[in-house]
């Protein structure tokens, strides 16, 4: 899991900083970003990707579990936020679901050796 979490981690990074570079525009909740807001926006959701990679290389598994399902579990909510003020229906992040279980198998894992 560790692995994949990186890995996506990695990928999360890169988008936000090629999107910081070449246009930056972000949602935030429901409000969007535009110049220099979003611009810190995406560097600190840049930042905060690189982070939770050394979180996971360095610390505990239950201190990387928890930061990166707050991490996958706030963009998975503001997935939601921007497509029902946008487009009026809920939908949702593939890869922030897809991060939030990646993040809580470990955790499950280790409550279930108890």
């Amino acid at each position: 899991m560790r692995y994949l979490l990186i890995a996506m981690f990695i990928f999360i990074a890169f988008g936000n900083f090629m999107n910081l570079a070449a246009s930056p525009q972000a949602y935030l909740l429901c409000f969007k970003l535009a110049g220099s807001s979003a611009s810190a926006y995406l560097l600190a959701n840049g930042l905060a990707s690189i982070l939770l990679i050394w979180l996971i290389v360095k610390e505990s598994m239950f201190t990387w579990c928890a930061a990166s399902l707050l991490y996958f579990g706030f963009h998975l909510a503001n997935s939601v936020v921007i497509s029902l003020t946008i487009f009026k229906a809920p939908a949702f992040s593939l890869i922030s679901l897809i991060g939030l279980i990646l993040s809580l198998i470990p955790l499950l894992r280790g409550l279930a050796r108890r």
